[in-house]
């Protein structure tokens, strides 16, 4: 059995009644690779630390756990399962949600930037928001991300390479969805074309391709989703950086570590670059993006 681990050296935890070791934080940039899975192993990345033991996940809970639990149940009652299986909580208060064999990667890299591996990238996002579209908010519910209207589904709110479970060339499942919230299809759409196309400044050390080779690829994967691209698109990418980038700013001044790290590593910057780079290049991506 092995666990995908990014580029670094692991330990085992010891066995059971002892304190596993941590391996260190997680590089970026970097793919995961495979490691042995001995009974548990440890994982800190930013201000959180992950346990693995056997399938199962442990990570630390937030005031939104138990929304993001309910949210993913629905979702795989509803036929999407292609994402972890939320298992409650451990007595240390610990959520606990199944584990998803495969790699993940940082940046995207070359062998699957195709349009066979992005076609099924924005064809399980509709498969994951016409599930997520069962789901009925109610009063219990907490979100990280406040909800936007109309609320027509309930969004992954981060979905990029980064957030994808592969196997060789074929994606597996999607991760991390402490972000959920309910928005509109394009809202979750739009910020997986910035990662995946990707609309970002020759800067970003994630970008590829030219202007007409970005728009391009954009309404691909519009197309792939099942949705007319245009300018309403890239509006909506604008939009979405921007509330990413005040989202960040304040989670930061509220004295959040791991925002503050992002901005400390000239995040902030990026996407400022990158708002900068859509308005420059707007007519050139609307140009191409309606092409057929």
């Amino acid at each position: 059995m092995y666990l995908w681990v990014n580029g670094i050296s692991s330990r085992c935890g010891e066995r059971s009644g002892t304190v596993p070791v941590p391996v260190g934080k997680w590089p970026a940039g970097q793919a995961w690779h495979a490691v042995p899975v001995c009974e548990e192993m440890v994982f800190t990345g930013g201000v959180n630390t992950v346990v693995r033991r056997g399938e199962v996940l442990y990570r630390p809970a937030r005031s939104t756990t138990s929304t993001v639990h309910r949210v993913l149940g629905q979702v795989r009652g509803a036929g999407f399962e292609q994402v972890p299986e939320p298992l409650g909580f451990d007595p240390r208060g610990r959520e606990m949600v199944s584990f998803l064999p495969g790699r993940v990667h940082d940046r995207l890299p070359s062998a699957l930037r195709n349009r066979e591996f992005l076609g099924s990238v924005a064809r399980w996002i509709r498969r994951f928001h016409d599930a997520s579209a069962t789901y009925v908010p109610g009063p219990r519910d907490r979100w990280m991300i406040p909800p936007r209207s109309p609320a027509e589904v309930v969004c992954h709110g981060d979905l990029a390479p980064y957030n994808c479970v592969v196997e060789g060339d074929r994606l597996v499942g999607f991760i991390d969805f402490d972000t959920v919230h309910p928005a509109p299809r394009l809202w979750d759409l739009a910020y997986a074309v910035y990662r995946f196309a990707p609309l970002q400044a020759p800067t970003n050390p994630d970008s590829v391709g030219t202007p007409r080779e970005q728009a391009r690829l954009a309404a691909f994967l519009c197309r792939e989703y099942g949705t007319v691209p245009g300018p309403l698109l890239l509006d909506t990418v604008v939009d979405r950086i921007e509330a990413l980038l005040a989202h960040m700013l304040a989670r930061a001044a509220e004295g959040d570590e791991a925002f503050r790290g992002h901005l400390d590593a000239g995040h902030g910057e990026i996407y400022e670059t990158d708002l900068a780079y859509l308005r420059r290049h707007r007519s050139t991506f609307l140009e191409h993006l309606t092409e057929v």
